[in-house]
């Protein structure tokens, strides 16, 4: 409780900071075009879209944690964020000139104060890197296969906060006391079993050594859970996932809305991939495919035909892999710039979707899943959506397992706010490429150096 309040607090003194830049930002631009201070009711205009501005950047997760995170990201959140800020301003200074500054005021101050906040941020991040960063890990499996997967997670993060030291395959004959010196970091594998992760933590406790786990889907039921008391006894208190009938009708109401206005202002789009999709190849420009919903109900999805006309007549259902051979040319646009999505919204106001939710999936696929992974029916306690927190969070090479993890992590703590923010962020990852990249394994070297690691612990006989 106490490292919360600690991230509350540090988290409004950035948002204050914020204001303070922004507010600067607009100051600025005022002096520069008009020559002198603002006048008392300009600043007080200007302390107002400063305010504004704070709340967009929260909502595009603007002041999530930066330790481990890549300063692209920073810039692609304070451009777009302040970008629709801007927008809104502009719009508003037009049809209500007599309660805004300038619209050159305007404009120049969102150029200035994301220039402040972009430096600043920088700034920030650096430290931190710094003081996080290069952290030497050691990867604990039970296996080399879950081993191995992990460690080329590591490599494929963003470079300079992790240094891959060795990889450990668990057995009996381990003492895990000869891998603490020289190690930062102990990554322990979902592979591991519960009772050598017990020990595993326990030692990074005793040791003051950071773990990170990768959690079993039960434990994402546990994650932000209350502590009470029954008599003498400490009890965590975890809340039944399903949402209550106002929540589900404040969604009901926003996807409705949102969906609808969509539609009206992306419809000459819609009419140019009616029109290219079926030139382009064979085939109508709406493709149908049967879906799983709410409560495992079938429906129709609606989406625009990304592939080649019977794309699955000689192979049966096939997941589509990065580079598919089976997707058009106007497909590959369709699919990076997420439009082919678009025919959804119609399934969003009949009430079978929502624009946030967990992915929907076929029921060939369902199957399988559920057999493998018990939980994954929890899925289906909600509405599928458009995006969600898998497809904000995850990549496009993302496995089933860790997706279903993001979902679950969804569905424990949904909230409206929670729906804003991943909708806002999904314009984000439209332009940042990597989201939707396929993993990436740094050098050959490295490689060959985390095989040597593993091969030598079992020569070592650990």
């Amino acid at each position: 409780m106490i490292r919360d309040s600690e991230k509350r607090f540090v988290k409004m003194a950035l948002v204050l900071f914020d204001v303070a830049l922004i507010h600067l930002g607009y100051i600025t631009a005022y002096w520069l075009l008009k020559g002198s201070v603002a006048p008392l009711h300009d600043a007080q205009v200007v302390t107002f879209m400063s305010a504004i501005a704070c709340f967009v950047l929260y909502f595009f997760g603007f002041y999530t944690d930066l330790k481990r995170k890549g300063f692209s990201q920073i810039i692609y959140t304070n451009i777009f964020s302040l970008g629709i800020v801007a927008s809104l301003l502009t719009l508003a200074g037009i049809y209500t000139p007599m309660m805004f500054l300038s619209l050159e005021v305007v404009i120049t101050g969102c150029f200035i104060h994301t220039i402040f906040l972009i430096g600043s941020r920088f700034i920030i991040w650096r430290v931190i890197k710094k003081i996080h960063g290069m952290k030497k890990v050691m990867i604990f499996a039970s296996d080399e296969n879950s081993g191995v997967s992990l460690a080329n997670k590591l490599l494929s993060h963003r470079k300079g906060w992790f240094v891959v030291s060795g990889l450990v395959i668990l057995n009996e004959r381990k003492r895990l006391e000869d891998f603490l010196e020289g190690v930062d970091v102990f990554l322990i594998s979902p592979s591991v079993d519960e009772k050598q992760r017990r020990e595993l933590v326990s030692l990074c406790i005793k040791h003051e050594k950071e773990a990170l786990i990768v959690p079993q889907f039960f434990e994402l039921f546990i994650h932000g859970s209350t502590s009470q008391q029954v008599d003498d006894r400490l009890v965590l208190s975890i809340p039944s996932i399903k949402t209550s009938r106002g929540k589900r009708g404040v969604k009901r109401a926003f996807d409705l809305i949102v969906s609808f206005s969509l539609l009206v202002a992306i419809s000459p789009v819609m009419c140019c991939l009616w029109i290219l999709i079926p030139l382009t190849s064979k085939g109508p420009a709406l493709f149908k495919q049967e879906r799983l919903g709410m409560s495992g109900k079938p429906y129709q999805i609606y989406k625009f035909r990304s592939m080649v006309r019977d794309a699955e007549k000689n192979t049966g259902p096939v997941l589509a892999v990065e580079y598919d051979s089976r997707i058009t040319t106007v497909g590959k646009l369709l699919r990076a710039t997420r439009l082919d999505e678009l025919p959804q919204l119609y399934n969003v106001l009949k009430g079978e979707m929502s624009l946030i939710g967990p992915r929907p999936e076929r029921k060939y696929f369902c199957d399988q899943f559920q057999q493998e992974f018990t939980e994954y029916s929890y899925r289906m306690n909600v509405k599928p959506g458009i995006t969600g927190l898998a497809q904000v969070m995850a990549k496009y090479t993302t496995t089933p397992e860790d997706k279903l993890r993001f979902d679950l992590l969804y569905i424990r703590h949904y909230s409206f706010g929670n729906d804003i923010k991943i909708l806002l962020q999904t314009i984000r990852i439209l332009f940042q490429r990597e989201q939707a990249e396929g993993l990436k394994v740094t050098a050959k070297q490295d490689e060959k150096k985390l095989l040597q690691s593993i091969g030598n612990n079992q020569a070592a006989g650990l």
